[in-house]
This record gives C-alpha cells, sequence and structure tokens, in this order.
C-alpha cells in the first residue's frame, strides 16, 4: 500500500506541481500588480442566463445581443411555462415548471412572483448539474435586488409591460456578469496558476462550500487585535457592519451580536463581489446604497468603502449603516482615518498625491520611450490624444450607483485611477511581526506621513507573497496525495465574555484549479463531481428528484425575517446547512481519478486523487489533511470572529 500512496504521489502531484510552476513563471512577481485585461467579454463563458418579466420581455441576457431574436425567445420560454401551469389534465397541480433535458441541452427555471430566471447549458459551455445552475439563478436572482431591492416585483405586479433595463443601466449589467463568472472556470489568458490567485477569489469553490475565502495565513493575535481596533473605531447607534477585505477576501468582520441580523453567506459574497471589483476604490471613497436580499430585501443599507493601502496589499475597510446621512459619511471618514492611521498607514491625502505623481512620471517616461522608438510617419501612433483620451477615460470613473441616486444621497470622493505600484522583489522581514499589535496612537500630522508600516500591515504584505501562497498550498496537497481540494469549515461568533452566539461565519479554503486542469470543460467536470459530492454527503443522493425534494423542505423554513427573500433562494440554504456528522463519499470516472467527499461536525472537504489511490487509502488521506487544517484552523481561517459587544 505504501508503494502506491508514493507512486501517486510522484505522478500525481509532481505532474501538478511542475505544470503550475511553468504556469507561473510566466506571471509577474508582484503581489498587487495592475492587470491589464482584453475590454472583449469572453465569448460564450458559461451557461446562458436570461432574466424576463412575466409578460415575457428580456430584462438580461449574458449572451447574445439581438434583441429581436431573444424578445422573440423569451416569449417562447414564457408561453412555455404559461402552458404548464394552465395544464388541464389528469393532475392539474404541476406547479411551476423547473427544468427541461432536450438531448445536451438543460434548461433551468427560477420563477419569483414577477420574473423568470432561465440558465441554458449545452454541456460545452456550462454545467450539466442542475443544482448547480439552480444555485448560479439564485445568486443571479439575488444580485438583482442588491442593487435595486425587491420592489422591482411591485413595479412589475402594477406594470407588467415595464422595462426595467431603464433602472438597471451598465453597473447592475456589469455586476451580473462579474458574479456569473465567478462560477466558471477562467478564460486562458487569466491563467491559473496560484500567484495569479492571491487577490482573486477561488470562485465556483466559495459557492459550493457556501464559505468565505479569507486572507492566509495571518497571526490569530494580530488578526483578532485588528478586529478589536474596529470594534473601538467604528461602534457606534447606526454602524451594523464592519469589514476589511482584500479583492474579494475577508480579512476581519465584526457584525451584531443578535444571530438573527448576521449576515449570511450568500449576503457576504455579494458584498465582497461589488466592492471587490470596483476599480474606483483605490484611490476614492465610495458611499453606495446597497440591499442585502437575506437580510432584508425591502430596502437599503448604505456602504462606506476606503482602500487604506492601495499600493501594496489593496487592504480596504467597508463600513454599513441603515443611515444615509451626510453626518454618517462623516463619522465613517473619520473612522476610516484612525483605523489607517493605528496600522500604521499613511493619509489617503498622501496616498493620492504620490499615485498622481508615480502616474505623471510613468506617462512622461511613457511619452519619451515613445518619441525615441516610434516610426513618427505612421499615423497609427499619433500621439497627440493620449493625455486627452487619459483624462475622459478618468472622468467617466464617477459615482458607481448614478442610476439609482433618487434611492439615495451616495456620491464618490473624488474621480479618476492611477496605476498602483508593486511590491516587486522588496524583501520583507520577518522579525517579530507575530507578536507586535497594533495600538491606538496619537501621532501628529507630519509622523503619520512618515509612518511606517504597523505589524499588521507587515504580515499582510508577507502572507499574500506569491512564494508564501504556493509552498503553503502544496504542503497542504502533499499531504493528501491530493492535486485539488476545497475545504469547508464552520466556526462561532463570539459574543459577549467570550461566548459563542448561535451564529456562524462559514469559511473555505483550498488552491486554485490548475494543472492537470488546464481547459474550462475538464475544471467544469471537477466542480460538477464536487457538487454530487456534496448532495450526496448532505441528502443521501445527488439525484434531480431527491433535490428537489429537499428544496421544497427549504421553502419556507427560512422565513423569520419578512423582508428576506430565502423562500426564492432554497439552493443557498441548503449550502449554507451544516454539514451532517461523519459521511464519507468518493466517485471514481474514467480510471483516471478518484473524487472523495468527507464531512463532519464543523468541516466539509472535497478533494481529487489519483486513481492509482484505492478509496479506502485516498479517506485515510483526506481524513489526515482533515485534523491539518483543523489544526491550522487559527491562522488559515478568521477563528474568532466578534461582535461589537465582544
Amino acid at each position: 500500500m505504501p508503494a502506491v500512496a508514493s507512486k501517486s504521489k510522484k505522478t500525481g502531484r509532481k505532474a501538478a506541481r511542475d505544470g503550475r510552476g511553468s504556469l507561473s513563471n510566466s506571471k509577474a512577481s508582484s503581489t498587487y500588480s495592475q492587470e491589464t485585461t482584453d475590454s472583449t467579454p469572453p465569448k460564450d463563458r458559461g451557461p446562458n442566463v436570461i432574466i424576463l418579466s412575466s409578460a415575457g420581455k428580456p430584462i438580461f441576457v449574458r449572451h447574445g445581443s439581438d434583441e429581436d431574436e431573444w424578445s422573440s425567445a423569451c416569449g417562447l420560454l414564457q408561453g412555455l411555462r404559461a402552458n404548464v401551469l394552465s395544464f388541464d389534465g389528469v393532475d392539474s397541480s404541476l406547479g411551476e415548471i423547473q427544468s427541461i433535458q432536450a438531448g445536451n441541452m438543460l434548461i433551468v427555471f427560477l420563477n419569483t412572483t414577477a420574473l423568470t430566471l432561465v440558465a441554458i447549458s449545452d454541456g460545452e459551455n456550462g454545467s450539466q448539474n442542475e443544482g448547480w445552475l439552480r444555485l448560479q439563478l439564485e445568486y443571479t436572482y439575488a444580485q438583482m435586488i442588491f442593487t435595486l431591492t425587491d420592489q422591482i416585483q411591485s413595479i412589475f405586479e402594477q406594470s407588467p409591460s415595464y422595462d426595467l433595463r431603464t433602472m438597471m443601466g451598465p453597473n447592475v449589467d456589469a455586476s451580473l456578469r462579474n458574479l456569473l463568472d465567478q462560477f466558471d472556470p477562467p478564460d486562458s489568458d487569466e491563467g491559473t496558476d496560484i500567484s495569479a490567485s492571491s487577490y482573486n477569489s477561488q470562485g465556483a469553490s466559495t459557492f459550493l462550500t457556501a464559505g468565505i475565502e479569507c486572507v492566509f495565513p495571518l497571526n490569530p493575535e494580530l488578526r483578532d487585535s485588528t478586529s478589536r481596533l474596529l470594534i473601538d473605531t467604528c461602534r457606534g447607534d447606526d454602524t451594523l457592519f464592519a469589514l476589511l477585505v482584500i479583492g474579494t477576501r475577508l480579512v476581519t468582520i465584526v457584525q451584531p451580536s443578535n444571530p438573527s441580523s448576521q449576515l449570511h453567506t450568500s449576503d457576504l459574497h455579494l458584498i465582497m463581489t461589488f466592492v471587490g471589483r470596483q476599480p474606483g476604490l483605490l484611490t476614492n471613497e465610495l458611499w453606495f446604497p446597497v440591499c442585502l436580499p437575506r437580510f432584508d430585501s425591502s430596502g437599503f443599507l448604505y456602504a462606506y468603502t476606503s482602500c487604506l493601502d492601495p499600493v501594496h496589499t489593496g487592504l480596504s475597510i467597508v463600513l454599513i449603516s441603515g443611515n444615509n446621512s451626510t453626518e454618517q459619511f462623516k463619522v465613517f471618514h473619520s473612522a476610516a482615518d484612525t483605523v489607517r492611521s493605528n496600522l500604521g498607514l499613511p493619509p489617503l491625502s498622501t496616498v493620492r498625491s504620490s499615485l498622481s505623481a508615480s502616474t505623471s512620471s510613468y506617462a512622461s517616461s511613457t511619452r519619451d520611450d515613445r518619441r525615441t522608438t516610434t516610426n513618427w510617419s505612421d499615423p497609427l501612433h499619433d500621439d497627440t490624444d493620449t493625455d486627452s483620451d487619459y483624462d475622459d477615460d478618468s472622468e467617466r470613473r464617477g459615482s458607481i450607483l448614478s442610476r439609482i441616486s433618487a434611492s439615495g444621497n451616495g456620491a464618490s470622493a473624488g474621480r479618476g485611477i492611477a496605476p498602483r505600484p508593486t511590491l516587486g522583489d522588496r524583501q520583507l522581514s520577518m522579525t517579530n511581526y507575530l507578536t507586535h499589535i497594533p495600538r491606538p496612537n496619537s501621532k501628529s500630522v507630519e509622523e503619520k506621513e512618515k509612518a511606517q508600516d504597523g505589524p499588521f500591515v507587515t504580515a499582510l504584505k508577507i502572507a499574500l507573497l506569491p512564494k508564501q501562497q504556493e509552498d503553503i498550498l502544496n504542503q497542504y496537497l502533499d499531504l493528501a496525495s491530493a492535486v485539488h481540494f476545497c475545504f469547508r469549515c464552520d466556526i462561532y461568533v463570539q459574543g459577549s465574555s467570550g461566548t459563542s452566539t448561535e451564529g456562524m461565519l462559514t469559511q473555505c479554503f483550498g488552491p486554485p484549479l490548475s494543472f492537470p486542469f488546464t481547459d474550462a470543460q475538464s475544471q467544469r467536470k471537477v466542480w460538477d463531481i464536487y457538487q454530487r459530492l456534496s448532495l450526496r454527503l448532505r441528502l443521501g443522493s445527488s439525484s434531480v428528484e431527491t433535490c428537489y425534494d429537499a428544496l421544497d423542505m427549504f421553502q419556507g423554513h427560512d422565513s423569520s425575517m419578512s423582508g428576506s427573500i430565502s423562500n426564492d433562494c432554497p439552493m443557498q440554504s441548503l449550502l449554507e446547512s451544516p454539514p451532517n456528522v461523519h459521511g464519507v463519499t468518493y466517485l471514481q470516472e474514467d480510471n483516471e481519478w478518484l473524487y472523495v467527499g468527507l464531512n463532519g461536525k464543523f468541516f466539509e472537504l472535497y478533494a481529487t486523487l489519483p486513481a492509482t489511490v484505492k478509496p479506502r487509502e485516498g479517506t485515510a488521506y483526506c481524513a489526515r489533511l482533515v485534523r491539518k487544517l483543523m489544526g491550522d484552523e487559527r491562522i488559515l481561517f478568521l477563528s474568532n470572529p466578534l461582535t461589537w459587544n465582544s
């Protein structure tokens, strides 16, 4: 048996490590570099998702630009739904249509009061797992509520022919696409190496496990003291939530002590996806309305965001309140400045000046280089409009929610965005950074501007180094002789006097899918199998009938808050439910890979191992990995989530 394990380790993990390494070498080594992406959206990435009104009018189409063509298709889909509802056969209580399977084509429906959402997958550009497509539709619906509230339902009830696209605008459209892209494998030009994932969410694993990805590894005392800094600085009668995030990854969060007022994982996903993908956040303070669908879908809360460290780590603060007054904005602005100061970071004004100077210097040197190398006789290289084009682009990056200005008093301070300087190969000292804790200080303005990074920011820089991330993930992969895994950990939120509340903060951890799963189809297959294993662990079966029976049970179960959309999102509730105790399942396909699902109290694990490993051995390897991950919980996760009363 040991020989088999050794062989699989050499043939499976070494190949994966070598393949990922070759990808990583082609990337820049900076920890927070400005990425350049093609403005053309990827063609038919993932399943097509359509939102249509009860009158059959298209509201959103993920793939396809021919409005007349999709108007006809939407009318056909709504007509098909109406025919099923009005069926006059022996059994007239068929209910809403759920899905259609026609060859390789799978169509899944999600029906709400006045909207119908449809996912269409052909097996090549989308999943063939009905539950996975259903989950995407639920998140799509939640994203619409996030920006428009559930008042859109009453609008359509009063006027079925209303064109909702006039309310949505380009920002809502972009938010929907950003969210859906996270369910699908990245394009080949985005890369799948570990270094590239340092600031990008693991996407599908966060939705599969209903967990939030955290920044790792961090000393738990540093993380805990920073949480208490948020409590001391940001606590107020109108402050509901305070978060520190990097991109779409969580550093820490402070919530109310009442479990019913704490955030669902799906709402956290929406907040972090929206905030983490706002380019204007680097140099601007943003103040905008948000609706948290599982918290209260009937109205807006108001979020303040500011990037505390736009130069190196991208550390940002998010403060959420039910008060949209100018005074509340000033309170949050002052709190963010205090947090920035106590973390040893320079004031925002200093950072803006530095970035502006860097931008001017970069633009000047670029023009000088072009003058020495450009063939000026070629009209394609005319540089006369370079500056004006840049300025125009900067001016277009203003308030991110101007489309709903009538609903809130949000405003963005400042315009424009400058390329971020990168950390590069700068050497960082690890001396004593684990033991020092940030404390409030009373430095003068001059001292603050010259302040060195505090121990927490230094720890973040070290944690986010690509080499650091890669080494840690490889150690866990080697421990289980696996080529990939995703892990879920449920941690109680701490209340007053160190006692646990009934609320849980679900978190996830794992490497990105990389070699040997290099194409979108093979990666999609892995996630489909993980989803099947998840349903087996929870329901005992992954069949469509069993899944919908469970969803029927969840509908109406999570209705403690009258303003929640939980009844419309039972798949989210199913995946957020705590794992059963001590469940094991596995699947072996094509004599190439062994897929293992393992769960117990407060954890879930899904892993891919070479088929040379027998199921019993693979389960033992995975159990060993679980023990190691649970032992390292304090450095990998937010192991002590606090409330305002902690």
